[in-house]
């Protein structure tokens, strides 16, 4: 499955320990497509899951985003 960047960019922010609070069109299309999932009605709350958590190990590994950047040093 290909994914867009700003689709990544979502999953690799919300991780396993957070919830998107205010859903999105981002988010909302990854819940649809099975990479988030929401409980509530609105798309409120919605987090990842584990096919999501695949796909964001899949991008990680091809090279198209890094799971953690240092931080710049301010100088």
């Amino acid at each position: 499955m290909k994914i867009g960047a700003r689709q990544l960019q979502m999953l690799k922010s919300v991780g396993t320990t957070s919830a998107l609070v205010v859903p999105c069109p981002i988010s909302r299309r990854l819940c649809e497509i099975g990479l988030m999932k929401s409980d509530e009605p609105d798309g409120s709350f919605a987090h990842v899951t584990p096919a999501g958590l695949r796909a964001l190990a899949d991008a990680a590994e091809a090279g198209r985003v890094d799971l953690f950047k240092m931080p710049e040093k301010k100088r």
